[in-house]
């Protein structure tokens, strides 16, 4: 049942922390870069081991969540904020979700759709086609769908599609962008993020709402926090407004991995250096 597998996952996650060394020095790397001055290398560790329990107990919560009665979902993700969503959809032109791989990023559009959300998410395809197909049979299940991001062009047409039919559009832009990137800032450290959610936000007019997972202090639930919408900063030049604002959400989403750094998957490489 869902609270066994949670608990198993954080007892392999712990396991796996000291299998994948890689990954391992990376998470610590990361951690020490923005941590390093005011945290202790044994503290620096603990936040690091913490963070692969919860990534992989996130992975076995996915599948018994999936089977959980509405009710059930609903007990284990409690929403805050959700009159703001709501508004936002009022206004009929969709609203974008900008999200990150914090807590279980990977349940958040089930709780959506068992209040009746229409919820797309905007997801790279596994190169295993076996693992995307059962990966597709779960989103089903969860009640959303998915939008590959490449090829690129069906990607924004669908995305545009989705905004169009007032879906609640899910972007994750917390990932470092080697391609087409945008020059921001993370935790004061140059990096590069997505221009997309800014670029389909100022073409449609839809508001960009920040919406992260956070799991609770019992390690079983977890709180959807919902944002207010981000206020763009409109200068009338487009390169220097999507440099603004994806700033503008890159800090929305610092401020959570610095609320819950032990939440956030700092074993990838956000930083180019």
């Amino acid at each position: 049942d869902y609270p066994k597998a949670s608990v198993w996952g954080a007892r392999v996650g712990r396991l796996v922390y000291y299998l994948v060394s890689k990954n391992r020095r990376r998470a610590l790397e990361n951690l020490s870069r923005v941590f390093g001055d005011e945290k202790t290398p044994d503290q620096l560790e603990k936040i690091a081991k913490t963070c692969f329990e919860n990534f992989v107990r996130s992975g076995f919560e996915l599948v018994p969540y999936t089977y959980l009665s509405p009710e059930g979902r609903r007990r284990y993700v409690r929403i805050v904020g959700k009159e703001k969503l709501d508004e936002a959809l009022a206004l009929g032109r969709g609203v974008i979700s900008l999200s990150a791989h914090l807590g279980n990023f990977l349940i958040m559009m089930g709780r959506l759709a068992v209040d009746g959300y229409h919820v797309d998410l905007v997801v790279k395809q596994s190169k295993t086609q076996s693992i995307e197909d059962r990966l597709q049979s779960l989103r089903k299940e969860l009640g959303y769908d998915s939008i590959y991001v490449t090829p690129r062009i069906q990607s924004v047409k669908a995305s545009l599609t989705s905004l169009k039919n007032n879906h609640v559009l899910v972007l994750h832009g917390d990932q470092r962008q080697r391609n087409a990137g945008i020059d921001v800032t993370f935790f004061g450290i140059p990096a590069t993020a997505a221009a997309g959610p800014i670029s389909l936000a100022l073409s449609r007019g839809a508001p960009v709402i920040p919406m992260f997972m956070v799991r609770n202090q019992d390690g079983i639930t977890h709180t959807l926090f919902i944002e207010d919408p981000l206020e763009f900063s409109i200068s009338g030049s487009k390169e220097t407004d999507i440099q603004t604002n994806v700033q503008k959400y890159t800090d929305a989403i610092q401020s959570y991995v610095q609320r819950y750094p032990t939440q956030w998957a700092w074993d990838h490489k956000r930083w180019a250096k």
